[in-house]
């Protein structure tokens, strides 16, 4: 049994009082908190709340404004990542960090390549022993020698996971690490977690998703506004009781559901297929619905999603909008036809993070709202950004801050607004509400039921199955690229979702 650790211990990591400001923010104001060896300990709270911007500063991203981190009683003195690295304080961050082009034992030593006598030339017989030897032993079905522009989001995380376990780390921040995994890998995750604890490492634990935290938490530190609200132990505090510290209210409802009245078609697929990925898949969506669709890692779906965008080719297949046929060879062209896009990741794939907020939201419909001789509208661009950075509740000093500085909650709303300002009716959400919070959450769902009720169709893609059910009209299941099943909201439950999603198929 793991020894628990002493009452009079002291914290390995302590911040106190610390403050951070920007021009026009107050990102954290008098925030402090204790940290100890052999202890998993959460923060959560809305995006927005803080928590980015505390855990840059005890990894030397940012310097506070004031006051101060210790580490084993005494000033850090960290101010750069490299120190904070040098010091035992490792980050596994939500985005990725990977380096597509070497393979995986080379992104798992980076850096620290072992090297043959000492010298020059690196020993990549060692270097990939080593690295699969810790993949093995996290149980991943992952070869070293594999690159890793190859490999699955969820395939990458797992690397990222490597990384810290194969250094001698004190301290191990782990932001939304179970965004991009499957419940397989998410139980490997744990277990690796459970002997970082043994080890008596202090595990810095960031997440979304309040269930995983009486599953894998000792502590929960909830923050609010910058400041810090309460801190549980994780044994004597319910889930509704995090939450109402969250948004400082009780939420009775995350997923906010209305009745919809289903209209005419307005995207129709037949037969899609995309050799080796997915296969003939058809359905229909219409007007004034929220059309679901789930399945495992891997299912597939994000691929079909792609190929309807325009951005994936494929083998066979037609896709008809309003009852026309339409041959989308780019994105360009599903944009032209009134489809919008919220990809599953944001900052890859769904924005320009060192342009404005403004920038990205007005991005689609430039060439719909150019002057003559192709000149911008710089009137319409600063009033169509205005108007939706207050309709969504963006919370952004002005529609001029870069995307980058932005929480992944308000740049997720960034997302949606520029579709609803290219005035889309289809709106295809791709895992529309990873890394966000509750309260986002619950407004972000407000947002999707008015879209429908004024005659938008949505195709929402999750991987959070109450998500998923409390959305939806209609669920659509995939399991290794083929539609497996489709089930009314009513007819839905948990059960009968599932074992759709793990029939065994293939294609």
């Amino acid at each position: 049994m793991e020894a628990k650790r002493p009452d009079t211990a002291e914290p390995y990591l302590r911040v106190k009082n610390i403050g951070k400001t920007f021009p026009g923010v107050v990102a954290l104001n008098g925030v402090s908190a204790d940290f100890y060896a052999g202890e998993v300990h959460a923060l959560v709270g809305e995006n927005g709340a803080g928590k980015s911007t505390l855990i840059k500063i005890i990894s030397g991203v940012y310097t506070p404004t004031e006051g101060k981190v210790l580490l084993d009683g005494q000033p850090a003195g960290i101010e750069t990542p490299r120190q904070a690295l040098d010091k035992g304080i490792a980050v596994i961050h939500q985005e990725l960090s990977i380096a597509n082009d070497l393979t995986v034992a080379e992104n798992i030593f980076l850096g620290e390549e072992p090297r043959i006598r000492g010298g020059m030339f690196l020993d990549r017989k060692k270097m990939n022993a080593d690295a699969q030897k810790v993949l093995d032993f996290m149980k991943v079905l992952i070869r070293a020698g594999d690159v890793a522009r190859r490999l699955t989001a969820a395939q990458q995380q797992m690397v990222e996971i490597a990384k810290v376990i194969t250094k001698k780390t004190k301290v191990v921040i782990m932001d939304e690490p179970t965004s991009s995994l499957s419940e397989h890998e998410i139980s490997s995750l744990f277990e690796q977690v459970a002997i970082l604890k043994k080890r008596g490492v202090a595990v810095i634990y960031i997440t979304h998703r309040l269930k995983e935290l009486f599953m894998i938490c000792d502590k929960v530190t909830v923050m609010r506004d910058g400041c810090v609200v309460n801190t549980f132990e994780i044994g004597r505090v319910t889930e509704r009781e995090i939450v109402s510290n969250m948004v400082g209210r009780e939420m009775k409802d995350y997923y906010i559901r209305t009745a919809h009245t289903k209209g005419r078609e307005m995207l129709r697929v037949e037969n899609l297929s995309m050799e080796g990925v997915f296969k003939d898949i058809s359905f229909a969506a219409h007007s004034g619905e929220i059309l679901g669709i789930y399945g495992l890692i891997g299912a597939g779906r994000t691929e079909v999603m792609e190929a309807i965008f325009g951005a994936r080719g494929v083998t066979s297949g037609k896709i008809f909008v309003e009852g026309r046929e339409a041959r989308f060879s780019s994105p360009r062209d599903a944009i032209a036809s009134s489809i919008g896009l919220v990809t599953e990741d944001r900052r890859r794939t769904g924005l320009m993070l060192d342009a404005m907020v403004k920038d990205n939201m007005v991005l689609p419909s430039l060439v719909q709202h150019q002057k003559r001789g192709g000149f911008l509208d710089i009137k319409w661009e600063t009033e169509a950004a205005a108007e939706y950075v207050a309709k969504m509740k963006v919370k952004t000093p002005s529609i001029n801050t870069v995307i980058r500085t932005l929480s992944g909650g308000n740049q997720q709303k960034v997302i949606l607004a520029k579709w609803m300002i290219a005035n889309s009716s289809i709106l295809i959400l791709d895992e529309p509400t990873r890394g966000i919070d509750v309260n986002a959450k619950a407004e972000f769902y407000t947002l999707m039921n008015a879209f429908v009720e004024n005659g938008g169709c949505i195709i929402a893609v999750s991987s959070e199955l109450p998500e998923i059910m409390g959305v939806s009209d209609r669920i659509l299941v995939m399991r290794e690229g083929l539609i497996s099943g489709e089930l009314s909201h009513w007819e839905a439950s948990e059960q009968s979702v599932i074992e759709l999603a793990s029939l065994h198929s293939g294609i």
